[in-house]
């Protein structure tokens, strides 16, 4: 899509909501950081226009999350009919889980996302791949409504990019992403409080669940190939949540031969939520695609049955992408 294309499905966005009363923004399940930052800041912006507005997400708020500005008001079902439905980095209508039904029943659909691997759903795709965080497409809407974002707005924006470029070191940083950390800056945001509460500060469960993660990494393809898994007697053992082990994926691939990494964690209904990890090009999207999941080529995710033969069908697929990459 051209800037040009872009800018005007800003602006048709803009004009939608305008025009909508009973708005509703939902986000996907097993929420991220980006996710749940980037609806905050619509959300407690489009309020400001004294839009009725439901923020939504299918399943409970991580607990890092929970002090974010608005995140109590949240909620985890809809039954009303919206003039508008919005989407908030979902890459998919399946990934809205129990939220399906709202959308389907809303007048119109648009979807607000960065990432390659998708489909479709909505009426307008508000879709941007160069930006480094889904939050930068909401602050493009904020300043077409002339809204100017206050510290709460500011603070769920820098959280939306802090989370999805772990911390400043995804390939996806440029020039612009700073430029909007600037903007988010003059409110008068306390960038060290804020980084330390939200990604430099973990709880005890935490580093005990990522530490047995780690310990558990096995590898393959030369060693260019890691994976580990965790499981609900784990979670169960150490009295922790899904949430307290985002980060052990990231932490595979500081290993230093590591290529592309693969995070197993069992679910409760016998699935397992697989997060996948790449590096030098290596297309890691569409391997989760093919399972149903989504993302990025060098971050993606996908469900997948919790059997040891579908676990070692993706390992074996994930090294031959490995074998049969090149460099350019």
């Amino acid at each position: 899509m051209t800037p040009q294309a872009f800018q005007k499905k800003i602006r048709l966005t803009a004009d939608l909501i305008r025009q909508s009363q009973k708005i509703i923004l939902a986000c996907h399940m097993n929420p991220d950081g980006d996710a749940i930052g980037s609806m905050l800041a619509l959300g407690l912006g489009l309020r400001k226009l004294k839009k009725s507005v439901l923020m939504l997400c299918p399943d409970k708020i991580p607990e890092r999350y929970k002090t974010l500005p608005g995140a109590h008001r949240i909620e985890q079902d809809c039954h009303q009919i919206a003039d508008l439905a919005i989407s908030v980095d979902c890459g998919s209508l399946t990934q809205l889980a129990k939220l399906e039904r709202a959308f389907e029943r809303s007048k119109r659909i648009v979807e607000i996302d960065h990432h390659l691997y998708r489909t479709r759903f909505g009426d307008i795709q508000l879709v941007d791949q160069r930006v480094s965080s889904v939050g930068e497409i909401v602050l493009l809407i904020l300043d077409a409504l002339n809204i100017k974002p206050d510290r709460p707005i500011a603070e769920c924006l820098l959280i939306s990019t802090l989370i999805e470029t772990s911390s400043f070191s995804r390939p996806e940083i440029n020039r612009a992403t700073f430029e909007f950390c600037a903007k988010l800056m003059r409110t008068g945001l306390d960038f060290q409080t804020i980084s330390r509460r939200y990604y430099w500060q973990k709880r005890l469960e935490c580093i005990h669940l990522s530490g047995l993660a780690l310990s558990r990494i096995k590898t393959r393809a030369k060693d260019q190939l890691a994976w580990a898994a965790i499981y609900k007697e784990d979670f169960e053992h150490f009295k922790g949540a899904a949430e307290d082990v985002d980060s052990v994926a990231d932490d595979m691939m500081l290993l230093a031969n590591v290529k592309v990494a693969l995070f197993f964690r069992e679910m409760e209904d016998n699935m397992l939520r697989v997060s996948l990890r790449a590096r030098e090009g290596i297309d890691v999207g569409y391997l989760a695609a093919v399972y149903g999941g989504g993302g990025h080529r060098d971050v993606a995710g996908c469900r997948i049955h919790n059997n040891p033969k579908t676990m070692e069908r993706l390992i074996n697929q994930a090294s031959r992408l490995i074998h049969n990459y090149r460099l350019p």
